[in-house]
């Protein structure tokens, strides 16, 4: 046992009998003779139990219960008397003594009175000690609630505010005082979406919240919210949205104006020749490849117009089950004739168990169509191998399309609008390739090197998402 106790009577022979035996308990203990040393004492340290005399030779030891009292809060006063009377029983009581023993006490008696007391001095430092403690984390949570840049409030059991922090304050005008016992529920909402959060001045700002529910007493909980404020990041975003969408449009306006000039300038060349061959009177053998040539062209402006606006306005779905399986067969028996021209072998390689995706059979067939053309078109007339596969992967379909061709680097934009290799190409092509696999909840992936193009579809399997 630890503490530290003060004998206080002016009878030296009982006073170093009392400390002796108080010492048994492994404190440390003090005398004083009256009253002037034992406050002298009291001024120097801090005691744990004082035993005091009743009768001292400078006053009565019942006087400096309140003097003690002031310089320790915590120490636990016995009061010793060899004449006990009812008012010294009840000026004690008044006086909050912890105790009042009368002369002679026994030695088990004391030592079990000052184990006591000792206990009771300290549990008062101990739930003093654990009040400052509470005070210092109340102070330090309440400076971390106003001092964050963020919203901070709770709300109590019953949906109202119990806490308004100052960056509440500040941006609404609201005052705390206001708004404390309001409801409150409705600010937070129960999602993590942006709620408004009204102004004082009548607007509002746009705030995300992060709730965290702290169990109350009787089944009850605590609502505490975090809020960021993103009006300006979702007005920014807004803002950048824009640019871009206008930023796309310019380019598209820019790639589609240089992609018709060609044509038109062909066109008009053309249609200047065929006026002098005319004037001449050149005969149809003359004016003949010069229509076709004008015609070509025309068709050309057709197929860049269809497929600016498959790409600029794509339509919904008509989602159905699909066949891979038969999807590639067919697109394999559309392109043969194109590929013996080419002297391409082209090859299905077995798709049995492969299972369904879901899409629209049509434009998945243009996908195919758009790649396996293009495959064709790099290896020209020289020859070589078009492969069609597909397989299953986890819940996927991936469908393969790969070529012995001469292959491109593979940091080349290949599906950016406008962009191609090609003299006659739109350069819409792959990136309608894109857009349909996308549109599909799919994914499109190329790898190339000389000798090997491999573009990788990889579709949901039909009743995933």
């Amino acid at each position: 046992m630890t503490g530290h106790v003060l004998i206080v009577d002016d009878d030296e022979a009982l006073s170093e009998n009392l400390a002796e035996i108080i010492a048994t308990l492994g404190v440390e203990t003090t005398v004083a003779r009256d009253r002037k040393t034992a406050l002298a004492l009291a001024d120097e340290r801090d005691f744990d139990v004082a035993m005091i005399d009743v009768r001292l030779p400078d006053g009565d030891g019942m006087s400096l219960l309140e003097p003690l009292r002031a310089r320790s809060p915590f120490t636990q006063s016995v009061l010793v008397t060899g004449n006990a009377t009812l008012e010294g029983a009840i000026a004690a009581v008044k006086g909050d003594a912890f105790a009042y023993v009368l002369k002679p006490v026994s030695p088990s008696d004391l030592l079990e009175t000052v184990r006591r007391a000792l206990a009771q001095s300290a549990l008062h430092r101990e739930r003093e000690r654990l009040r400052v403690e509470l005070e210092r984390s109340e102070h330090r949570h309440r400076e971390l609630v106003e001092s964050m840049p963020a919203f901070v409030l709770a709300l109590d059991e019953r949906g109202r505010i119990s806490t308004w922090n100052r960056q509440l304050e500040q941006v609404t005008g609201y005052a705390r005082e206001e708004m404390l016992g309001t409801e409150g529920a409705a600010l937070v909402g129960t999602d993590e979406g942006p709620r408004a959060l009204p102004i004082k001045s009548g607007a509002a700002r746009e705030v995300r919240w992060r709730r965290a529910e702290v169990p109350g007493s009787g089944g009850t909980s605590i609502v505490y919210a975090v809020g960021i404020d993103v009006t300006d990041e979702r007005e920014m975003l807004r803002r950048t949205l824009r640019a871009e969408r206008l930023a796309a449009v310019g380019t598209m306006a820019a790639g589609l104006a240089h992609e018709i000039r060609n044509p038109l300038n062909s066109a008009s060349l053309q249609l200047t020749l065929l006026e002098r061959r005319l004037v001449r009177g050149d005969g149809v053998d003359a004016t003949t490849p010069i229509i076709r040539i004008i015609k070509s062209e025309i068709e050309r402006l057709e197929r860049l117009l269809r497929d600016f606006l498959t790409f600029s306005k794509p339509r919904p779905l008509e989602a159905q089950a699909v066949d891979v399986g038969e999807l590639i067969r067919s697109v394999a028996e559309l392109i043969g004739p194109e590929a013996d021209a080419s002297r391409v072998k082209v090859a299905v390689e077995e798709t049995h168990d492969v299972p369904s995706v879901r899409g629209e059979a049509e434009r998945l067939r243009q996908v195919l169509l758009n790649l396996t053309r293009n495959a064709l078109e790099a290896m020209h007339e020289g020859g070589g191998h078009l492969t069609m596969r597909a397989r299953k992967a986890h819940d996927l379909v991936e469908i393969d399309v790969e070529d012995d061709g001469p292959g491109f680097p593979e940091e080349l934009p290949v599906f950016d609008a406008f962009f191609t290799t090609k003299v006659q190409g739109t350069g819409l092509g792959l990136s309608l390739v894109h857009r349909i696999v996308a549109d599909h909840g799919g994914t499109l992936h190329v790898e190339s090197r000389p000798g090997k193009t491999c573009f990788t579809i990889a579709l949901p399997v039909n009743g995933r998402s």
